[in-house]
């Protein structure tokens, strides 16, 4: 029979340093609209459909975590600061950019950490922005099977 137990709270406070502390990640938008993309598919799959470089002046955005940024453990979560990342058109009348996904990267830009499937596609122009927020939690829950 199994038996949960949590993680300590130093552990997860551990695991959320070495893993977000002082890491850079990137936010980018995919325009895949129909496909029902999950976080472990393969990246080049993901990330062949992301805006262009540049198209309405779309740029990668990055959010990071600092220390002050690990909040209080409670209950075997381990919260983390929310982040924002913000898009903004450039003005550009001849370009929309459009898209349907947002993608969190890894800091070494070769791994998908999270991604959103919006509602719709959507479209940024006209000098509007766009902002997603991201909201982590570590949760430390250990199950060990009874032996016998």
């Amino acid at each position: 029979m199994p038996i949960p137990s949590k993680i300590h709270a130093q552990e997860l406070r551990r695991i959320s340093e070495s893993s977000y502390v002082n890491k850079t990640f990137k936010a980018a938008l995919v325009d895949a609209p129909g496909s029902d993309f999950e976080a472990d598919d393969a990246f080049a799959s993901i990330m062949a459909n992301e805006v262009e470089d540049g198209l309405g002046g779309y740029t990668r955005q990055q959010i990071g975590f600092v220390q002050g940024d690990i909040g209080v453990y409670e209950q075997g979560a381990q919260p983390l600061a929310r982040k924002s990342a913000i898009f903004e058109h450039d003005g550009d009348i001849n370009e929309i950019i459009r898209f349907s996904h947002v993608v969190l990267l890894a800091p070494t830009e070769d791994e998908v950490v999270c991604l959103a499937k919006l509602a719709s596609r959507a479209a940024l122009s006209d000098a509007k922005s766009a902002i997603f927020y991201f909201d982590f939690t570590l949760y430390g829950v250990y199950v060990a099977d009874e032996l016998g």
